[in-house]
C-alpha cells in the first residue's frame, strides 16, 4: 500500500508542469510527459512512468556551470566522461547558452544589403532573419549559414546559430574559463584571444559587427571581410 501511494505521489509531484497544470487524468504515459526511454536520458535523472517501466520522463537536474563540457545529451561535466560524446563548451550556465568545439574563418556576406529583420539579441532569431533574407533574394551569407548546417551527436542542422552581440559578449565574459576548457580537449580548436569573431548584427549595408573575444572590444568591418566564426547552442 505504501508503494501505490509513493508512486501516486511522484506522479503528481513530477508529471510535467504543463500537464499538471491542465489537471490531465490519464493512465498514459505520453499524455503524462513520459515519453522518453532511460538511453534518451542517459547521464540525467529520471522519473518512471507508473504504468509503463520503459517510459521515463528526464528531470534535467545535472547542473552546468561557465566552463563545462556540455555533452549530446545535454548533461555537463568539468571533464570529458567515458562513453560520452562532448558537443560544446558551457559559456553561460545562466543563459544556458555553448559554443561549439570548431570554427571556420569565412566572410559575413551580403555586402551592399541590409537584413532589417536581423537586429534582435538573440542570434538564433537573427541567423533566421538572415537566411530568409537571403533565401529570398539569392545572396549568400556565409557565417549564418555555416552556424544555420552546423551539427553534432545529439543535434542537428537549424539548431546551432550565428551568436548575437549580446551574446559574443556573454562568451568574451567567459573568455578565460572557455578557453583553458578547449585547450585541454585533444583536436578541439581553441578560440584566438586577439581574433575577431562575427556577430549577427549589422551596422550598415556595408558593415557588420565582430568582437574581439579576449577583450570584449567591438569592431565594424566589411561584410566581405573573413573573421573567425563560431557557432552557439542554446540547449
Amino acid at each position: 500500500m505504501n508503494k501505490i501511494i509513493l508512486t501516486l505521489l511522484m506522479t503528481i509531484l513530477f508529471t510535467p508542469a504543463a500537464n499538471a497544470q491542465n489537471c490531465i487524468n490519464s493512465t498514459r504515459c505520453d499524455e503524462l510527459g513520459y515519453t522518453k526511454t532511460a538511453a534518451d536520458c542517459n547521464g540525467l535523472d529520471t522519473l518512471v512512468c507508473p504504468f509503463d517501466e520503459n517510459k521515463v520522463f528526464c528531470t534535467k537536474t545535472t547542473i552546468c556551470y561557465d566552463g563545462s563540457i556540455l555533452f549530446s545529451d545535454k548533461s555537463c561535466a568539468a571533464e570529458q566522461q567515458s562513453g560520452k560524446t562532448a558537443i560544446g563548451v558551457v559559456f553561460s550556465a545562466a543563459s544556458r547558452l555553448a559554443v561549439a568545439l570548431d570554427e571556420k574563418e569565412l566572410a559575413w556576406g551580403g555586402d551592399g544589403e541590409i537584413v532589417y529583420a536581423a537586429k534582435s539579441s538573440s542570434g538564433k532569431s537573427n541567423t533566421a532573419a538572415i537566411l530568409a533574407y537571403g533565401k529570398a533574394n539569392n545572396i549568400s551569407y556565409p557565417a549564418a549559414e555555416y552556424c544555420n548546417t552546423y551539427s553534432t551527436a545529439g543535434t542537428k542542422a537549424g539548431d546551432w546559430y550565428l551568436p548575437s552581440p549580446e551574446e559574443l559578449k556573454l562568451l568574451s565574459s567567459s573568455y578565460v574559463v572557455v578557453s583553458l576548457k578547449l585547450a585541454t580537449m585533444v583536436g578541439k580548436v581553441t578560440i584566438l584571444e586577439s581574433g575577431a569573431y562575427w556577430a549577427s548584427s549589422e551596422l550598415d549595408m556595408s558593415r557588420a559587427k565582430a568582437l574581439v573575444l579576449g577583450s570584449g572590444s567591438t569592431k565594424y568591418s566589411n561584410k566581405d571581410t573573413s573573421y573567425r566564426v563560431r557557432p552557439v547552442l542554446a540547449f
